[in-house]
C-alpha cells in the first residue's frame, strides 16, 4: 500500500474521556455514540443507524487528538491515524486509491479512522486550473468513501478550519463537536490536577491564560523540570576520590572543594594492579586511568577522599566518562558517597 509513513503510531498513553476537559456537550454527544455502538443490535432491529461519522473542530491543542484516541480507549477498538496534508500526493490520483485503501482497511479491523487535518482537503481548492478534473474526483472519492462507511467502522475527523471544508464534505458528519480555547477556570483545574503529581517543592509555576489545553501543559512540565535541574545542580553530592583516579577535568573541579572526609575507606573494592592507557579525545594526549574494581566478596579496602560535589559539577565529571561508571557505595565510616568503578 503506498504512504505507509503517513499512518501515524503512537505508542503513548492515552488519557481516557473521564480525563480529558470536555465540555458538557460534547460529552453529551460522545456518551451517545458510546451508548449506540454498545446496542448497536438493538438499533439494527428497528434499521436504524449508528452515526458513526464525526467532525472535530476549533482550536488546536484544545483536545481533538486527545477525544479521538480516548473514544478508541472506550470502545476498546484500534485507531488509525493519517495525517491529510501527508497524505495527499502530488499525483491526486493516486492518492484516491490510497484513501480507498484506508477505508478497505478500517473496514476490515472494525476500527477508528481518525483523519486529522481535515481542512487540507479545503485548501486544496487553490490549485490550477489543469487539476481542477484531479481535485474534484478527489472531493468526490473521499465522499464515495465516508457515504460507504461500514456500520461498524467509526470515522473521525479533526480540524482547525472548518470554515474552508467543501460543504458536500460537511454534511456527511451526523456529529459536529466544537473545541474552544478553556476559559482562566477551567485553566486553573486544569494546572492543578497536572501539579498535583509532583512534591510541592516544584509546584510555583508562572500561569498562563488565554491558551490551549496543551500550551498550558508544556508551559506547566517545562517549568517543572527547570525547577526540578536547578534543585539537583545545587544539591551536595558525597564523592569517594580514591589514589590515581585520574580523569582529565575533574583535577579542576575537586581543586578549592569542601573535604566530607580526608582519610576515608571503601571495603569490597580493589585497584587493578595493570594499568590502561587511553587517548583523551579532547586533546588527544595519553593519560593513565586506573578504576577500582568492585567485588562482592572482596576483603580488600581502598583508601581515599570523600569530597562535596554539588550536582551540577558531578554532572560535569560524568561526561568525561571513558571507560568508567558511577555507583552508589558505603564507606567503613558509614558515609553514602558515589565512586567511580571500572565499566568491566
Amino acid at each position: 500500500m503506498a504512504h505507509p509513513n503517513h499512518i501515524l503510531k503512537e505508542n503513548k498513553k492515552h488519557l481516557t474521556l473521564d480525563e480529558l476537559h470536555l465540555n458538557s456537550e460534547a460529552r453529551r454527544n460522545i456518551n451517545q455514540l458510546l451508548e449506540e455502538f454498545a446496542y448497536v443490535d438493538v438499533l439494527n432491529k428497528y434499521q436504524l443507524q449508528v452515526d458513526n461519522k464525526v467532525l472535530l473542530h476549533g482550536h488546536t491543542g484544545c483536545g481533538k487528538t486527545a477525544t479521538a484516541n480516548a473514544i478508541g480507549l472506550a470502545l476498546n477498538k484500534k485507531v488509525i491515524t493519517i495525517n491529510l496534508s501527508g497524505f495527499v500526493s502530488s499525483r491526486l490520483g493516486e492518492t484516491a486509491k490510497n484513501l480507498s485503501e484506508i477505508f478497505r482497511r478500517a473496514a476490515q479491523e472494525k476500527a477508528i479512522l481518525f483523519i486529522d487535518e481535515f481542512d487540507f482537503i479545503g485548501k486544496l481548492r487553490d490549485y490550477d486550473e489543469k487539476d481542477s478534473g484531479e481535485m474534484k474526483r478527489l472531493v468526490n472519492a473521499l465522499i464515495q468513501q465516508i457515504d460507504h462507511l461500514s456500520g461498524q467502522t467509526l470515522l473521525i475527523c479533526a480540524t482547525n478550519h472548518m470554515e474552508i471544508i467543501d460543504t458536500a464534505l460537511l454534511r456527511r458528519f451526523q456529529i459536529k463537536l466544537n473545541y474552544e480555547l478553556p476559559t482562566q477556570e477551567q485553566l486553573n483545574e486544569y494546572y492543578d490536577n497536572l501539579l498535583s503529581t509532583f512534591p510541592k517543592h516544584l509546584t510555583q509555576i508562572q500561569r498562563r491564560y488565554a491558551i490551549s489545553y496543551a500550551e498550558a501543559k508544556d508551559l506547566t512540565l517545562q517549568q517543572v523540570k527547570a525547577q526540578a535541574i536547578a534543585l539537583e545542580k545545587a544539591k551536595i553530592h558525597l564523592v569517594f576520590i580514591y589514589d590515581r583516579f585520574r580523569v582529565n577535568g575533574v583535577e579542576n573541579i575537586l581543586k578549592n572543594q569542601p573535604i566530607a572526609e580526608e582519610e576515608a575507606f571503601l571495603s569490597n573494592h580493589i585497584l587493578p594492579t595493570e594499568e590502561h592507557n587511553k587517548v583523551n579525545n579532547d586533546s588527544d594526549s595519553i593519560i593513565t586511568q586506573k578504576f577500582a574494581e568492585s567485588l562482592k566478596d572482596a576483603t580488600d579496602q581502598i583508601q581515599g577522599i570523600v569530597y562535596e560535589l554539588t550536582g551540577a559539577q558531578l554532572i560535569q565529571t560524568d561526561i568525561k566518562r571513558y571507560n568508567y561508571k558511577r555507583v552508589m557505595a558505603t564507606t567503613t565510616s558509614g558515609k553514602q558517597v558515589w565512586v567511580y568503578v571500572s565499566k568491566n
